[in-house]
């Protein structure tokens, strides 16, 4: 644009040299033709600039990650003349989607409308803008831009994968009856809620005799009001300081745990405490499969931005529930001797205690040898520990 706006420059000084030393119908001639075209271009522009109109359209504003959509833009022109430079930017990024949309150039007729159409497929969670960043209109001679900037863009909310974990080799600790809500006082035995299949750790006393004899598998009855499982998960919500793409990997790997486990209690008729640290002391309750989707709208868009480490927040939940027990799964990528110290504590109090370990990949973690030895140390004081990296399964790191 600095070129243009030069070459009109002398464009614009030539006729008026001219004129001052020959004078003459033609030199004036030149003069207005240079003054008005540039007008002339700046009032088009102006106008297309007004006029025109542009749609956005994604198919789905909520998926799964690795899940596919598809993006579609057009812009038209209602106008009889060309709109002759149009820029579109795009708001997005090579971090978090597997194409990035690129800077598009172009022009449009009269009455012609341009369509464009990208699929992209999010590579992280989260809540990620997709669309116009702006839009650029030149004019002819390219000495003059305006700039369109959408007050909103379309908003994709992207969740995390849940997977399923079904033979769950933690099912013992899990789902055993010894931290259950003890109010099996007020079951009524005459009304049987639910039927499932038998788990490890379930009263032999609910065993369901004549469908077990006819499905050829135990099978278990649920009454009213009867006795469940207490289950505490605690996130580590913690600024972790590896590159930002890295930072993405072990944060996605971090809640698909998560959303994991919560799934799978919520499924076994287990009570699930959701405890972290935002701004403030946060629990969230759920007890029952149809109140998962809280959960899960809570850990879609989650941000890991917090200076409160998890070591605090276990030893605050132990001190302030050292009457009722539970069983306490840690998820959280920092370890430390201070942490092993307070789940060290919490098993000394009463509680069961599981610790999930999220690590990068090994090109950045330094110190992976002295975690690998804490982590041999927690069986030893009754802690089990599990270790995951980014690039490991989920499913067959706790599934048999």
């Amino acid at each position: 644009m600095k070129k243009n706006r030069f070459l009109y420059f002398i464009l614009f000084t030539l006729p008026l040299l001219f004129i001052y030393l020959y004078g003459g119908k033609v030199p004036y001639m030149f003069f207005y033709t240079i003054v008005v075209t540039p007008v002339v271009s700046i009032m088009l522009t102006t106008i297309a600039f007004i006029r025109f109109k542009y749609f956005e359209e994604l198919d789905k504003i909520s998926i799964t990650k690795g899940e596919e959509f598809i993006y579609n833009l057009n812009i038209c022109n209602e106008d009889f003349f060309l709109y002759p430079y149009i820029n579109v930017s795009f708001l997005t990024g090579n971090i978090v989607f597997d194409k990035e949309l690129q800077k598009e150039s172009f022009s449009l007729g009269p009455f012609a409308k341009k369509t464009f159409q990208f699929k992209a497929r999010p590579r992280y969670r989260g809540e990620h803008e997709i669309g116009i960043k702006s839009i650029e209109f030149e004019d002819f001679l390219g000495i003059f831009r305006l700039t369109h900037k959408p007050n909103s863009s379309k908003i994709i909310k992207v969740y995390p994968r849940i997977i399923e974990l079904s033979g769950v080799k933690l099912k013992s600790i899990l789902l055993s009856e010894s931290h259950s809500i003890p109010n099996n006082l007020f079951e009524n035995s005459n009304t049987i809620s639910d039927i499932r299949k038998y788990m490890y750790g379930d009263s032999i006393k609910r065993v369901h005799w004549k469908l077990s004899s006819k499905m050829n598998e135990l099978m278990v009855k649920k009454f009213d009001s009867t006795s469940r499982t207490n289950s505490v998960l605690i996130l580590d919500l913690m600024k972790m300081e590896y590159p930002p793409e890295q930072n993405l990997l072990v944060e996605d790997t971090l809640i698909e745990c998560v959303v994991s486990f919560v799934y799978y209690l919520l499924g076994n008729w287990a009570n699930v405490n959701l405890l972290y640290y935002k701004d403030e002391y946060t629990e969230v309750k759920a007890q029952n499969s149809l109140q998962f989707q809280g959960i899960y709208d809570i850990l879609a868009k989650i941000k890991f931005n917090q200076d409160v480490e998890i070591k605090d927040i276990l030893s605050m939940h132990v001190q302030n529930n050292s009457l009722k027990k539970s069983n306490i799964l840690l998820f959280t990528p920092s370890l430390n001797s201070d942490l092993l110290d307070e789940l060290y504590k919490a098993k000394l109090s009463g509680f069961d205690v599981t610790l999930i370990h999220v690590s990068p990949n090994s090109a950045y973690e330094s110190d992976s040898e002295e975690k690998n030895n804490m982590l041999k140390e927690l069986p030893e004081i009754g802690v089990n520990a599990y270790k995951i990296s980014v690039e490991d399964d989920i499913k067959e790191a706790f599934c048999s």
